[in-house]
């Protein structure tokens, strides 16, 4: 659910970019042109552009932390299930190592 947050808020900053803003706001004119919403939104240009610039950085900051903390979560247990310890080298039991299975590459084919 966390990752689909982060996505969700990805992609309206993207909407939101100041950069793009312009192409947004020429696209919805059209449709907001006679509107109150339309007249409101012309009327004070400047605080549209500054409310978006400002969900842009907040959404964006806030699907970065949402998407790395997922990752980060994620490869815990993989780090764990490694074989390595927390400083990244090997166990100090040699038999430890030898759990773990083969690469793709070197298993043999199961024979029937």
């Amino acid at each position: 659910m966390q990752r689909i947050a982060g996505y969700i808020l990805a992609g309206t900053a993207v909407l939101a970019c100041p950069c793009h803003l312009l192409l947004l706001l020429g696209l919805i004119a059209p449709v907001l042109g006679g509107s109150a919403l339309g007249a409101a939104l012309t009327g004070n240009l400047q605080l549209v552009v500054l409310g978006a610039t400002v969900y842009f950085l907040l959404a964006l900051a806030g699907a970065w932390w949402l998407l790395s903390r997922r990752e980060a979560e994620s490869t815990a247990p993989a780090l764990a299930r490694s074989g390595t310890g927390a400083d990244g080298r090997a166990p100090a039991s040699a038999d430890a190592c030898c759990r773990l299975p083969a690469p793709a590459a070197q298993r043999r084919p199961v024979e029937s």
